[in-house]
């Protein structure tokens, strides 16, 4: 198995508007019963986890859930930057044991990440309430001021990014279009520079290339087109 994706077996509950509980789903459920199932038939387990805290810890996740069903399993954990041949090849070569230290670490992040988003949601939201208009609140009771610390870089790249398109004064450019028409069709040639903001300098090479309208082909670099594989299985 590879890749980030979390496995929690917190079930999930829907209910009515008056607080009634409609029904319980245990969305993970599936992917509980494929790792038991698994791991019975198995003396071996390698995990194949993302290569950093995140994927340690979810490497712990699933290995908690295969020795539930097989306590003899003999564990290893494949260290790897990408997947390609050379780089798997070597992990399976070079396995080495499951880090506690990295689960751990991300567990303890886990916990104080919820504590201060719950400890700072509460307050900001009891200070801030009546500091902002918002067209969409119904009732002022309802509106959470939400603070994470992941949320808040987060929030200032867009803020950033926001401010500079807002400061963005368009200029004018001007570039010089060339195309050739033959009975093979028409190419179009495309200039590195892409454009100018000298109408001056523009102009000159242009009248430049009106002058000399003949050019000369200096090197050639075959592209071939692959044609796509098309395949209908029945």
């Amino acid at each position: 198995m590879h890749g980030a994706t979390q496995i929690r077996y917190a079930k999930k509950c829907s209910h009515r508007k008056d607080g009634t509980m409609l029904h319980k789903l245990d969305d993970k459920l599936d992917i509980k019963r494929t790792l038991e199932a698994e791991a019975r038939s198995c003396q071996w387990i390698v995990l194949w986890l993302d290569c950093d805290r995140e994927g340690e810890n979810i490497a712990f996740e699933v290995l908690d859930v295969c020795r539930q069903a097989n306590h003899n399993l003999n564990v290893w954990r494949a260290r790897f930057s990408a997947l390609i041949d050379r780089e798997i090849h070597q992990s399976v070569q070079t396995l080495v044991q499951p880090n506690q230290l990295f689960s751990d670490a991300v567990d303890v992040r886990q916990e104080i990440d919820l504590r201060i988003g719950a400890s700072f949601t509460r307050f900001q939201t009891m200070l801030l309430r009546g500091a902002f208009v918002l067209d969409f609140a119904t009732d002022d009771r309802n509106i959470v001021l939400s603070y994470g610390p992941c949320q808040f870089p987060t929030l200032g790249f867009v803020v950033e990014r926001y401010w500079e398109i807002q400061a963005h004064e368009p200029e004018e450019f001007w570039t010089i279009n060339c195309t050739h028409n033959s009975d093979e069709g028409t190419a179009t040639f495309n200039w590195m520079r892409g454009h100018l903001f000298d109408y001056t300098c523009g102009v000159t090479i242009y009248e430049m290339c009106i002058q000399e309208p003949i050019a000369t082909v200096s090197s050639k670099k075959p592209i071939l087109i692959a044609k796509p594989n098309y395949r209908v299985e029945i």
